[in-house]
């Protein structure tokens, strides 16, 4: 089986990128090139801007695939494109979407269901700007994409995903958590953040496109994923920190007093109004969807982070002083 991948070296990309290649599928990479990998010439590589658009149709005009799977799909526009280029000559198009298509609606029903996605949209919330418009965008994509497969029979089927964790996770936000818990001084949660946690481990995000991939039928869909086990970030944390034998001291501080004392809620980054809850039933009955128990993944994501992973530390973490220098003032 011949897929594309666009994206596909820095995070989710990186990880589908090896599962298919040691399931022996024929992978072809489309992206900039920036990020170093380790696949070799097992991949066929096209390096190149999508946004680029005579180039990109200059690569796949006339060129085949048994799937698209697209990571970064992040425009209307984009896709559009891969729509016109790809009809016919493919026979599944999977689009990675976003539980914030969800967050950007007046939905009140908790977990999120796939048919919650059809209700009014709300007005962007002051100083919200860009994760308003990240979901609103997506879900332009998703109309699109239903469009498409309802009156040319377009292949599509998106996958609808909370926040992912995984090794080379490079928006470090969980790792901001460990340094924390690491340091053994208190975490903060701004009040009204301690929030439910219902996240995916990057490879049960494999795992359901693989499954997919065996439905070759299936299309016109879009589908929730989401770990099994339901947490509040409180308990989440302390999780962590029992399996890093580790003391999670956590206090909860009002967000005038955090404000009023130069802290942002960033740090706290799973504490936002944009951390979506999603109910995963439909993705477990249609596609056998099994999520891995999270006390069996954080081990391996903890160990990245604290042995592994050589980048900068986290932007919210830049100022932990000043955060240390404040929670001694409640003492």
């Amino acid at each position: 089986m011949n897929i594309l991948i666009i994206g596909g070296s820095k995070f989710l990309g990186y990880h589908l990128t090896h599962s298919l290649l040691d399931h022996g599928f024929n992978v072809t990479l489309f992206n900039r090139g920036l990020t170093p990998d380790d696949f070799g010439d097992r991949v066929d590589r096209i390096t190149g801007d999508r946004r680029d658009y005579r180039q990109f149709e200059n690569f796949f005009y006339r060129r085949t695939f048994d799937a698209v799977i697209d990571l970064i799909g992040y425009d209307l526009k984009d896709v559009k494109i891969c729509e016109r280029l790809f009809r016919n000559r493919i026979g599944q198009y999977i689009f990675i979407s976003t539980g914030q298509v969800y967050l950007v609606t007046e939905n009140k029903n908790l977990p999120a269901r796939e048919e919650d996605f059809y209700q009014k949209l709300i007005s962007c919330p002051p100083g919200e700007e860009i994760a308003y418009e990240y979901g609103i965008k997506k879900r332009e994509i998703e109309y699109f994409l239903l469009d498409r497969n309802i009156y040319r029979n377009f292949p599509a089927v998106s996958l609808r995903c909370p926040v992912i964790h995984g090794a080379r996770d490079y928006t470090l936000r969980l790792y901001s958590y460990l340094l924390r818990i690491q340091d053994s001084h208190p975490l903060i949660i701004p009040d009204n953040g301690d929030v439910i946690i219902r996240h995916i481990y990057a490879g049960d995000v494999v795992n359901a496109i693989f499954q997919i991939l065996s439905l070759s039928k299936l299309r016109g869909e879009a589908f929730n994923l989401a770990q099994k086990e339901v947490f509040h970030l409180s308990e989440f944390l302390q999780l962590i920190g029992t399996l890093l034998n580790a003391r999670v001291d956590i206090r909860y501080i009002p967000v005038p007093e955090l404000t009023r004392n130069n802290l942002t809620t960033d740090i706290s980054p799973f504490s936002g109004r944009w951390i979506s809850y999603l109910d995963p039933t439909k993705a477990e009955s249609e596609l056998g969807f099994q999520s891995t128990p999270v006390n069996e993944w954080i081990p391996a994501v903890t160990e990245y982070f604290l042995k592994s992973y050589q980048g900068d530390v986290p932007d919210n973490y830049h100022h932990r002083e000043r955060e240390i220098q404040f929670l001694s003032t409640l003492q």
